[in-house]
């Protein structure tokens, strides 16, 4: 087997293995059970294989604030603040 395709390999392997942490980390799953399974012993690392887009984060503010407004509007109600 050449290098070439030995080199090749390897980079799809570590391209897979960052797929499955950040789809780990945005489905859910906590950073010290992905350093479990990725079997880092420093957090670090794991955290290094997280790399999340700038939209998910702007997504998970907007998704707070919405429910946020909702919350502070129930709070309202309930204290006859709303006419």
């Amino acid at each position: 087997m050449s290098s070439w395709v030995t080199t090749q390999g390897a980079m799809v392997l570590y391209n897979l293995r960052h797929t499955f942490a950040t789809r780990s980390i945005l489905s859910g799953t906590e950073v010290t059970i992905l350093q479990k399974i990725l079997d880092h012993s420093e957090i670090g690392m794991t955290m290094q294989y997280v790399k999340i887009a700038k939209h998910y984060k702007v997504e998970a503010v907007v998704k707070f604030e919405k429910y946020r407004s909702v919350k502070m509007q129930e709070a309202e109600e309930k204290m006859g603040m709303v006419q």
